[in-house]
C-alpha cells in the first residue's frame, strides 16, 4: 500500500525534445509511380503442386480474380486479387478440366471464382 506522502517528482527528461525545428524534411513526391499491370487476371492456369508422401506428382489450377469494389485497388495503385485454387490432382489433364471450370466463372467474379473453388474442392473429396 502507498504512504499518502507528497506528491513524487520525476528525473528531468534525458532525450531532446520533441517536434518544432529542424525542418530539412524534403516533401514527399506528388506523384504515384504508376501501377503494375495485373498479370494473368482472369485466366485459369495450371501449377506444379506438392508431391504426395509417395513421391507423385500433382497438379493444380488456379486463377487470379480482381477484387470488387471499393476494395479493387490498394494504396499504389495496384488492382488487388484473389487467387483460388482448386483440388490438387494426380492426373494433369484433370487439372487442365478444373481450369477450364474457372475460366468460365472468371466473368463471374469473386463470388462465382469462390463456389467453383468449393465445388472442386467437394467432388475430390468424394462430397458430390
Amino acid at each position: 500500500k502507498r504512504s499518502p506522502s507528497a506528491s513524487r517528482k520525476r528525473s528531468p527528461s534525458r532525450s531532446p525534445p520533441r517536434g518544432g525545428g529542424g525542418g530539412s524534411r524534403e516533401p514527399p513526391p506528388s506523384t504515384k509511380p504508376e501501377p503494375a499491370p495485373p498479370q494473368n487476371v482472369g485466366k485459369a492456369q495450371v501449377v506444379k503442386g506438392t508431391p504426395l508422401n509417395t513421391g507423385e506428382k500433382t497438379w493444380q489450377a488456379e486463377i487470379l480474380i480482381a477484387r470488387a469494389g471499393k476494395d479493387g485497388i490498394n494504396h499504389s495503385g495496384n488492382v488487388r486479387t484473389i487467387c483460388f485454387r482448386g483440388p490438387s490432382r494426380t492426373d494433369e489433364s484433370q487439372a487442365h478440366e478444373d481450369a477450364a471450370e474457372f475460366d468460365k466463372a472468371s466473368d463471374g467474379g469473386p463470388t462465382a471464382a469462390r463456389q467453383v473453388a468449393q465445388s472442386l474442392q467437394k467432388t475430390k473429396k468424394g462430397r458430390a
